[in-house]
């Protein structure tokens, strides 16, 4: 026999690799048999050979077994390039955490069970539990078990680091989800196709970035009939393949087995009846699991409309040249490729010219969100594809990015991005860091927002919402297309199994100023979209952030629903949105309000103990995120986690420092501005603060309004407009210390004549507000705890009271004068005297 030396399978994010070639599972479950005289379970070698020739015609490459098998199987399994997931039996029915005997024969049946084959090229891993009854796992408790659960891959690890391991859950235990599993398997017995795929939707978000296969499905064909059984098995394989699932295992080869004893004869769930011959399932399944080529080559799409792929990039020619190359290599029938070099000053054009069958455009640099236009603009596809030039797609990005927009009634869809095993170990840290781009999810399918590294939208919904907003150069231009997508009424899917990998930033360096783009980022989306921010300016997403810290194992625990006494065919595990707690401990303010605390606490011992308290619990938020975090096993060291916790301190920090200053400058127009004069109006004396304007032609507020904002954007003010939720119209940010706020109303008199009456209310700024508590502070210290503390000190601040009444006097004036002005120019009177 000639046994073949197969190569190791392993896993890259959501997908099995056989060296370079996809691996997706087409298996089918083998057995039970009645056993022979070793105990063995797995019939004669004679008729397993039979079996598994037939197994091979159907174009199946891996069978589950439930028993550890003898070496004579395995055998023949190599021989013919066929696989075995093997299924190691314990005592999972019973209370095996408290019984120590069943403890320990569970871990010794895994040992050895693992140690018996340990480098077969036949095994491709093993399952190290089935389908732990739900009432028992409510009963010992889901994170007791888990635990085990991981301590029996940890000790099957240790016996064959080649074998990939899992644990067989099905829906009344989906919340049993090992963290150090190599991917997750789900039996699944669904027979209406709809429900079956939202169901899959869930597990694959469930499943995270690692690969999900279905362990078990079928129909009994004694209950069923046959042809019903073949046409569920077709859709079923179509479903996991366009679900982006890793491969399925199909429940089972023939209708013979054995369980608890003796034969099962009410049962027939067989590809093959018990003598061997075929149901016309066995042709289903045949006609979609052989053949060469990828999987997502067997499962058409509806249609395949013609995508472009555009990449922006700015300096990027580290990482171009892989990523183009793997864009070269896109299962897909109708796609091109464009390269906008957004002005780079590296030998970005040089490696372009290695791709001559790419559209390059070569433009000075004018930002991002300019590239991205001027990609769209160049491109002739029906559907528009966004990447960056630090990423490589997946072969089966497009299959699966546009199969799921044209699954529903989008406009968009995006997909994960995940990194690529990190060249060092800094490089493997700044990957498990905080801040890195991510979706966010409202349900399982569709999505709030889809990083700008892999997205994709139809050129009719691009063309909705005017393309991406040029003045946003860094970041940012991908949540405000999101938003005002959505506002426009589109809806965003997500795909998990379009994947892209995104590298990362190679140094710490680099890393930081990523974050300080991503936080200049927020303040100017908080201009534009300011409902979607707190107080602080923080982003406040309706979904869950994948990717996010958890501060789940003190508080914010996720909550499982068991059904009545534990009885729920669905028990649904729900995540609780990320912490709050979590992000104000290791937010700025946070940070800044320890530090004055701190400062105020110096002259005043018993105060000193809460700054370190609050300090405290800034400094758990970032060990916690150090000890949850998922580092790439060669680079998870004691330094490496020490990183990651200075990482996960400091990155809400620069974010934040980013964010207030970007938005302080944004919230200031030039003092060249305010101290010119408006032509052509003076306020009145006194008026200042409401003014009146009246039209005999109709004209009112709407007008007025328009010919203001022309104004301020020719003048070069700061502003912010209504979203739709404030009481005023518009926001101007003036100096240092104040700004005001516009409001409009109009009142009509008969026929077109209407009076619009506008109200400027002053209003200070943050800075306004440092100042002056840091100069009360320090003079109530000086007065009150200081011995001889003069009173001549208050005199300065007074000062500082006029000079601040008088800047905010100047302001309102220019402003109303800029009011007045744009009023007179569309035919509004002013009225004097109050309104």
């Amino acid at each position: 026999m000639c046994v073949i030396d197969q190569p190791a399978v392993r896993v890259r994010a959501k997908f099995f690799f056989e060296e370079d070639r996809k691996f997706f599972i087409k298996g089918v479950t083998y057995g039970p048999f009645a056993p022979d005289q070793l105990g063995d379970h797995f019939g004669t070698p004679e008729g397993a050979s039979r079996d598994l020739d037939l197994m091979l015609e159907a174009g199946v490459n891996l069978v589950r077994i439930y028993y550890v098998p003898p070496r004579w199987f395995l055998d023949q399994c190599a021989e013919r390039g066929i696989r075995a997931l093997i299924s190691i039996p314990w005592a999972e029915h019973l209370d095996f955490l408290s019984n120590r005997t069943i403890h320990k024969e569970a871990k010794a049946a895994v040992r050895e069970g693992v140690r018996k084959h340990a480098g077969h090229p036949a095994v491709f891993g093993y399952l190290v539990g089935n389908e732990i009854p739900s009432t028992m796992v409510r009963w010992l408790g889901a994170r007791e078990v888990t635990d085990f659960i991981e301590e029996l891959i940890t000790i099957g690890r240790k016996e064959d680091p080649r074998a990939l391991f899992s644990y067989a859950s099905y829906p009344p235990t989906e919340y049993l989800l090992p963290q150090n599993s190599d991917f997750v398997t789900f039996n699944v017995y669904l027979h209406r196709q709809e429900d079956f795929d939202r169901y899959l939707a869930r597990l694959q978000n469930l499943a995270d970035d690692k690969p999900l296969i279905l362990g078990e499905f079928g129909m009994d064909t004694i209950r069923h009939p046959e042809e019903e059984q073949s046409a569920m098995l077709r859709w079923h394989i179509e479903s996991v393949v366009r679900g982006g699932l890793a491969g399925t295992v199909i429940y089972a080869w023939t209708d013979e087995w054995h369980r608890g004893g003796q034969d099962i004869l009410d049962w027939s769930f067989g590809l093959v009846r018990r003598d061997r011959t075929q149901k016309p399932a066995f042709e289903t399944v045949k006609r979609l699991f052989h053949g060469e080529g990828p999987m997502t080559s067997h499962v058409q799409l509806k249609q395949y409309p013609k995508a472009s792929v555009i990449v922006c990039s700015f300096n990027g020619s580290k990482t171009l040249d892989r990523c183009l190359e793997s864009l070269q290599h896109i299962n897909y029938p109708d796609y091109e490729v464009i390269l906008v070099d957004d002005g780079s000053t590296d030998n970005t054009q040089e490696i372009a010219g290695r791709h001559p069958w790419v559209k390059n455009i070569h433009q000075e640099n004018k930002g991002l969100s300019f590239a991205r236009n001027v990609g769209a603009q160049a491109s002739c596809g029906e559907v528009l594809v966004y990447t960056d030039s630090d990423c490589m797609a997946d072969p089966d990005w497009l299959y699966y990015l546009i199969g799921t927009l044209l699954s529903g009634d989008y406009a968009g869809v995006g997909g994960p991005n995940i990194s690529p095993p990190a060249e060092n170990w800094v490089q493997a840290c700044v990957a498990a860091a905080p801040g890195g781009p991510s979706h966010v999810l409202l349900t399982d399918v569709v999505a709030e927002h889809i990083p700008g590294c892999n997205m994709a939208f139809h050129r009719w919904a691009f063309d909705q919402v005017g393309g991406f907003d040029s003045e946003y150069r860094k970041a940012g231009d991908d949540v405000d297309f999101c938003w005002r997508l959505q506002q426009s009424g589109g809806v965003i899917a997500f795909s998990p199994a379009a994947i892209v990998w995104h590298y990362r930033r190679f140094t710490l360096k680099a890393f930081k100023k990523q974050q300080e783009g991503y936080g200049e980022a927020e303040s100017m989306l908080r201009f534009q979209h300011l409902v979607f921010f707190g107080p602080t300016g923080t982003a406040k997403w309706k979904g869950q952030i994948y990717g996010a810290p958890r501060f789940t194992w003190l508080v914010n625990k996720p909550v499982i629903y068991h059904g009545v006494f534990g009885q729920g065919l669905f028990q649904s595990i729900y995540p609780t949105p990320q912490s709050e707690l979590a992000a104000y401990l290791s937010s700025i303010e946070w940070v800044a309000l320890t530090l004055f605390i701190f400062a105020v606490s110096i002259p005043v011992p018993f105060l000193r103990i809460v700054p370190y308290l609050m300090f405290g619990g800034t400094l758990l938020v970032a060990l916690s995120y150090m000890i949850h975090a998922r580092l790439e096993a060669r680079h998870d060291t004691v330094p490496a986690r020490l990183l990651v916790a200075f990482l996960a301190l400091t990155q809400p920090l620069v974010r934040g420092w980013s964010r207030h200053f970007t938005w302080l400058k944004f919230k200031r127009t030039p003092p060249s501005v305010i101290a010119s004069t408006e032509k052509g109006f003076k306020p009145p004396f006194g008026s200042l603060g409401r003014l009146q304007f009246w039209s005999e032609e109709g004209h009112g507020r709407e007008r007025l309004l328009d010919e203001v904002l022309e104004t301020l954007e020719s003048e070069g003010w700061s502003y912010s407009l209504d979203t739709g939720w404030k009481t005023w119209d518009i926001q101007i940010y003036g100096s240092f210390w104040w700004g005001i706020q516009l409001r409009t109303v109009t009142e009509y008199h008969g026929g077109p004549k209407c009076l619009t009456r506008a109200h400027l209310q002053t209003r200070v700024v943050a800075t306004t507000v440092l100042v002056n508590m840091a100069m009360l502070l320090a003079l109530i210290y000086q007065q009150f705890l200081i011995p001889g503390g003069s009173v001549w000190l208050w005199m300065p601040y007074g000062v500082f009271l006029i000079f601040l009444a008088r800047r905010a006097r100047r302001l309102k004036r220019r402003v109303a004068a800029l009011v007045g002005a744009a009023a007179a120019r569309c035919g509004l009177g002013l009225l004097k005297g109050r309104g």
